[in-house]
């Protein structure tokens, strides 16, 4: 007897039926409904508000109130239906007690501590949210990479895998990113 360790072949992308390209002229001009925010300046910002799909970070230094202001979106959002808040920094207790002092009470917005991507795009296609926040972009992660949270092979991955998923699914995520002195992105502290 010979003892024959069988491999699996390496993973391969699946073929899918290829998009042809398209002239500019046949492209639907039908205006794009957008959601407001709450907030006329992120709105402003955005082009008069959420676009479906839409991927939008949120970067800026630490303490600056980037999870803040998200909430408070997520928490305006969610009047209208249910609103996905994954929070890779914080335990859920420690977000719903910002979200207290913020006075936001919601039963359409749904809490989720969670980094591994996996687990995030699980959620994510759980149901149709109306937006989701990941929260942050250097804290979430893919556990088949070797390197760690932060580093720029799992920023790249985890941005590319939540950036799919908004376009086939029609619903904006908004990703927190921490920036460094110099004004680039930071790895996870």
């Amino acid at each position: 007897m010979v003892e024959e360790v069988v491999k699996s072949p390496p993973a391969s992308r699946s073929k899918k039926s290829a998009q042809s390209p398209v002239p500019l002229s046949h492209v639907s001009t039908d205006p794009i409904a957008r959601q407001t925010t709450g907030i006329a300046e992120v709105d402003r910002v955005l082009g008069g508000g959420m676009v479906p799909g839409a991927f939008v970070l949120l970067g800026g230094d630490p303490g600056i109130g980037k999870s803040t202001l998200l909430l408070q979106i997520a928490a305006h959002v969610s009047q209208s239906g249910a609103v996905l808040y994954i929070t890779a920094e914080e335990s859920e207790a420690q977000t719903r007690i910002r979200a207290e002092r913020l006075g936001v009470n919601s039963e359409n917005l749904f809490l989720l501590a969670e980094g591994d991507v996996h687990t995030i795009t699980e959620a994510m296609k759980s149901a149709s949210w109306l937006m989701t926040v990941v929260d942050s972009l250097q804290t979430a992660y893919n556990p088949e990479l070797e390197s760690a949270p932060g580093s720029v092979a799992q920023v790249r991955d985890v941005a590319s895998q939540l950036m799919r998923l908004a376009k086939q699914q029609g619903s904006p995520v908004f990703l927190v990113g921490h920036v460094n002195k110099e004004g680039s992105m930071r790895p996870a502290a």
